[in-house]
């Protein structure tokens, strides 16, 4: 085992160092440097870490302050699980993290502090490691590693030189891109709040006026409450959307009845629909409810109650008068399926691949739709929350159809 303090500082080494690495390092810093995408800013970091110590995997693993643990943000080749974190105390990553020095090991399996769920749960074997800390001025935010060199070698004190250089760039690059990313979310949510805030002002600055006839008091004041209603409701889905996105947000992990959630959200759902004569109807696949009893769901049933219900309720204010919403459940393969089909008047195709960003409305929905502009946004994260994803059918003048599809579960008998 190699630690930081043993050996000669990256300055030392930098002569043994090929022209072409250090130029590769220089360009890196500066494409750092203009990368705002978090996603994006990770995968670079990922990919030159791999070429530089020629290694078959690395790893970018950030502090979640709300949980005292590393939350695992990204991983070469590998859908990583949006909750999945791993301890301080007990890990590899987390050592790294608390005394603030690299770590290199030649055999992970039998050091005490590898946190084996890793390799379980992301159906990988590490071999060797070598870990060294992303630090910043505001203190260490997480570790960078890689994984397995090539040809079972042993990593080198170039390596060592070329990550923690790399990482130094990084956690930088990092931090500045949560910033940016933090400060371009709240610019949008000023930006969508000035609307309803601009109503209120206007309506009370109408109401203060002598000359205003009394039967304009009780609709201004009517304007006043929806908007402030509004303003509200934007701040929390502002700040849920923010916890999800950042993984501060603990996701229960518990068995879900799809079928039960349909039946709380048919309920729930019944006199939005029943003022505009929608009639909802649910379909329960007769496969499901077979298959129910050898596999299930793993999640937090609050947060899908959360989706579903969104789904139903744009279904509802989207449709026609008089149409229909068919919320369908069926088990397919691996996965369970819950649909929401409406009769509405259908989306474009070029608005499709826009529905699940924050604050995108449909061209011409202004006079309907008066949320927040995020509900879908934050149905997306927490699907992917749960290793799923939502899919659109579309077809204009028929209607739309939501699928949310969940990974089920066997159940050990």
């Amino acid at each position: 085992m190699i630690q930081s303090d043993e050996r000669q500082p990256f300055t030392a080494i930098i002569d043994t160092i090929s022209s072409e690495t250090l130029k590769r390092l220089l360009d890196v810093s500066m494409r750092l440097s203009s990368t705002h995408r978090l996603d994006d800013l990770l995968s670079l970091v990922m990919q030159v870490a791999t070429e530089l110590t020629d290694t078959q995997k690395a790893s970018i693993l950030l502090v979640n302050r709300s949980t005292g643990k590393l939350h695992f943000t990204a991983s070469t080749d590998s859908e990583v699980p949006q909750a999945f974190e791993v301890p301080l105390d007990n890990s590899i990553a987390g050592w790294v993290v608390q005394n603030g020095r690299t770590l290199v090991l030649g055999d992970v399996q039998s050091d005490k502090r590898f946190y084996a769920n890793v390799d379980r749960d992301l159906d990988f074997t590490t071999r060797s490691m070598l870990a060294v800390p992303l630090i910043t001025n505001k203190g260490i935010i997480g570790a960078l590693e890689v994984l397995n060199k090539k040809g079972d070698a042993s990593y080198t004190e170039q390596d060592i030189g070329l990550m923690e250089a790399l990482a130094s760039q990084s956690a930088v690059a990092i931090l500045n891109a949560y910033l940016f990313h933090q400060s371009d979310l709240l610019a949008e949510i000023m930006h969508e709040i000035k609307t309803p805030l601009m109503a209120i002002t206007s309506a009370g600055e109408l109401l203060s006026r002598p000359e205003l006839p009394a039967d304009k008091h009780g609709e201004l004041v009517g304007m006043i409450k929806r908007e402030s209603l509004r303003v509200s409701q934007m701040t929390r889905d502002f700040l849920d959307f923010a916890r999800l996105e950042s993984g501060r947000e603990r996701l229960k992990k518990e068995p879900v009845d799809v079928v039960e959630i349909v039946q709380d959200v048919m309920h729930i759902a019944e006199s939005q629909a029943k003022e505009r004569g929608i009639t909802i109807t649910k379909n329960i696949a007769p496969d499901f409810a077979a298959g129910a009893e050898d596999a299930q769901i793993i999640g937090d049933p609050n947060r899908l109650k959360q989706v579903i219900l969104n789904l139903v309720s744009n279904a509802t204010k989207y449709n026609r008068r008089n149409g229909r919403i068919t919320i369908s459940v069926e088990l397919n393969g691996t996965e369970c399926r819950v649909r929401v089909q409406d009769t509405g008047k259908g989306i474009a195709p070029e608005d499709v691949e826009h529905l699940f960003e924050r604050f995108y409305r449909i061209p011409g929905s202004e006079r309907v739709s008066e949320g927040s502009g995020m509900g879908l946004a934050i149905a997306n994260k927490i699907v992917e929350a749960h290793d799923g994803r939502i899919e659109v059918e579309s077809v204009l003048g028929e209607g739309t159809t939501f699928a949310v599809c969940l990974p089920v579960t066997a159940v050990s008998s």
